[in-house]
């Protein structure tokens, strides 16, 4: 028979994969059905095997001091970003009275003493000290949970102090 003489189609029906003529609106078969679970990577307070972490695409990473403390720093500047002006002002500042970022109150101190200012210019000198740590508090305050704390972590704010404008910044003094 040609197609032009095929007759018309009157009726369809499905059938399953039996061979038997389907009778209502579904089929039965089992399936396998992405679930999302939890699986526990950590036992007793210490990660489960390298084997079992890899069984579930889960990799360990791990961090250094330096790494942690480069990590907590560019966070802090990035909250607030006039954090590192007052940081390069106050590390300007000691660097004029030939000293480092580490040098302790009394260094500082003693450091204005000795040197060939006039009184007033010792007065301003120490004022702007206390001028600048006061700003530095404040504004490390405004990204840190832990209050005042700025003088203890000075020496982390000056050795990972953001470039600025393309000029690099000694990492690691």
């Amino acid at each position: 028979m040609s197609e032009e003489t095929a007759p018309p189609i009157v009726k369809t029906v499905l059938l399953d994969e039996d061979g038997s003529v389907i009778t209502r609106g579904f089929v039965f078969r089992t399936i396998q059905i992405p679930t999302r679970v939890r699986i526990p990577v950590i036992l007793g307070g210490v990660p489960v095997s390298d084997e079992e972490l890899a069984k579930w695409n889960v990799t360990k990473k791990t961090y250094t001091q330096e790494e942690l403390d480069a990590e907590e720093m560019a966070a802090v500047y990035a909250e607030n970003p006039t954090l590192s002006l007052r940081i390069r002002q106050y590390k300007n500042l000691l660097a004029g009275l030939g000293l480092d970022a580490s040098a302790t109150s009394d260094a500082i101190s003693a450091a204005i003493s000795a040197s060939d200012m006039t009184d007033a210019e010792k007065t301003a000198a120490a004022a702007s000290v206390l001028a600048l740590i006061h700003d530095i508090e404040l504004n490390y305050d405004e990204v840190s949970d832990h209050g005042l704390e700025a003088w203890r972590m000075m020496e982390k704010l000056v050795r990972y102090l953001p470039e600025e404008d393309g000029v690099e910044t000694e990492k690691g003094e």
